[in-house]
């Protein structure tokens, strides 16, 4: 009897549902499950489960990998909510099959990995236009409006190994040849500047920090005199341009620029006294808020301009007159009748929005989510509510899992009581959180301990390091710059908690560690092999 197989071409089908996956990345959960679904049902089709069994078993790397989802089904032993480690345990589905497959089935080509790799640049590089055409004709609220089909923090993941990809294929695979190298540069610096429009912190750091260590090792291999003194110029020049970036863009917003409080006014223009507040109110935009500040003139006045009361909500739910004193504090205006005589239409509607800081409203602007990111440390020195501040209630994600930590340190509180666990402990500790945001860890490497304890921890790690050690692939260009990206991303995101995030890491860990057919004429010469054979 024929298999299965024998009716069309396995190859070609394995190698369009890897299309199709690569496709779906940034753009639709139901692409990647039918991808997914389909590569599994081509491995059961195609048989040979002898053969598939025996490699499976000569495979340590695929076995260390495997074995973190079987700790997942361990931990339903001693959970209580059933129903959660189930649908945990669906999540993450591809951390248990993508190994067997990818392990166990013939391996590509070189020049169909390239081809993968080509076609999930340019479906990034489709997503990010989308979003560029969103953001030009539609009134965003916020950046995370930009990224209608995945959170904006997936897709800065998406845009950050596409701008990696992009750099390898116009460096090493269209040498001489400028026009296609030009196109290719041409698209990295427009994926550099969608993440500065989405204000992904996480992937201008990712960007950073993999591209230092990208000249570090070419530093180290390159043989040229004059290419090594190239690469260390930059090693020496990044970490410099950053920290005197940050320090000018920190002084610019801390330091009050007019600091003199003996010569101040007393009274606006009309004759009114200003309410001067110089120890509540922080330092914005290099000026103090509190300063010149004239309620009865300014409720007059925004009331003849706006529909929206003044001592009422702005269209974010915040109190519109502390919205409207930002706003104007960091246009250098004063708060009386003059300074709103100075707004015009679109600061009205920025106010009425809850933007309440001009350099919000710029894009392709790092300064405006540094500027945010300070705003949000104020409001924590402050001891208010962190909450909705993406950065800074991350610090109560971690206190909160450092406490569920310390009471179950060797076994965790297992696969299905994770969100109960923090529940409690909010609740415990009386949080200054509001319901709405309290949320899990935010730290994958805090996730699993939290989870599974300090066994499941070193089992986390270990499947992170063991793998590409074991097959001589973490100093490779594209695996390297995969784990950098994704070990970033863990740091400050619970990367493997979301179908869409499990699927990027399961799919280019498995893939890049074992799909691509050993060039036998090619050996391993170990770090980074594009600069040693460039």
């Amino acid at each position: 009897m024929k298999k299965l197989t024998s009716y069309f071409d396995f190859n070609q089908l394995y190698l369009l549902f890897l299309l199709l996956l690569v496709v779906s990345l940034p753009f639709a959960r139901f692409g990647m499950s039918v991808a997914q679904f389909g590569l599994l049902g081509l491995w059961f089709l195609e048989g040979e489960f002898k053969r598939k069994i025996q490699d499976l078993m000569h495979s340590k790397a695929a076995l260390v990998l495997i074995s973190f989802y079987v700790l997942h089904m361990v931990g339903i032993i001693y959970s209580n909510d059933l129903e959660y480690a189930l649908k945990d345990l669906r999540i993450k589905l591809p951390l248990l099959f993508l190994p067997v497959v990818f392990a166990t089935s013939p391996r590509l080509r070189k020049q169909n990995m390239d081809l993968i790799l080509k076609v999930y640049i340019v479906s990034v590089l489709v997503a990010t236009l989308i979003s560029l055409y969103i953001s030009l004709t539609r009134d965003i609220k916020d950046f995370r409006e930009l990224s209608p089909f995945i959170s904006h923090i997936r897709l800065s993941l998406n845009v950050c190994l596409a701008f990696f990809f992009t750099m390898y294929f116009a460096h090493k695979k269209y040498q001489g040849k400028i026009v296609y190298q030009l196109g290719l540069v041409g698209i990295s610096i427009w994926l550099v500047a969608f993440l500065v429009m989405i204000e992904s912190a996480t992937g201008i750091i990712i960007l950073i920090v993999t591209g230092f260590f990208l000249l570090l090792y070419a530093f180290i291999l390159e043989r040229h005199i004059t290419q090594k003194i190239a690469a260390l110029v930059f090693i020496i020049a990044i970490p410099v341009m950053v920290t005197y970036y940050l320090n000018q863009t920190i002084k610019q917003y801390f330091v009050p620029q007019n600091d003199s409080l003996e010569m101040i006014d007393r009274e606006t223009a009309q004759g009114n006294p200003y309410w001067h507040d110089t120890i509540n109110q922080p330092v914005e935009n290099g000026s103090r808020i509190g300063l010149y500040i004239c309620e009865q003139e300014l409720r007059k006045e925004w009331n003849l301009r706006s529909e929206l009361d003044y001592d009422g909500p702005d269209k974010k739910g915040q109190d519109l007159k502390y919205t409207l004193f930002r706003y104007m504090n960091s246009k250098g205006l004063r708060k009386d009748a003059q300074g709103m005589q100075q707004m015009n239409s679109n600061d009205i509607r920025n106010v009425e929005k809850g933007i309440a800081n001009v350099a919000y409203t710029r894009k392709f602007s790092l300064k405006s989510r540094l500027y945010k990111i300070f705003w949000e440390y104020q409001v924590m020195q402050q001891g208010l509510n962190p909450g909705g501040h993406s950065v800074i209630q991350r610090l109560e994600y971690w206190k909160a899992s450092l406490g569920i930590i310390s009471d179950h340190l060797i076994f965790g509180v297992g696969t299905g009581d994770v969100r109960n666990a923090f529940t409690n402990e909010y609740q415990s500790n009386q949080t200054v959180l509001a319901p709405q945001y309290q949320h899990r860890a935010h730290n994958q490497f805090l996730a699993v301990f939290v989870a599974f304890g300090l066994i499941g921890f070193i089992c986390f790690v270990t499947s992170l390091i063991y793998p590409p050690l074991i097959l001589r692939k973490f100093f490779t260009y594209h695996y390297f710059v995969f784990w950098i990206t994704m070990v970033i991303s863990m740091l400050v995101e619970d990367s493997l908690e979301t179908q869409v995030g499990v699927t990027l890491f399961a799919f280019f860990n498995t893939f890049l560690l074992f799909a691509e057919e050993k060039d036998k004429n090619q050996p391993n010469k170990g770090l980074f092999r594009i600069f040693a054979s460039s």
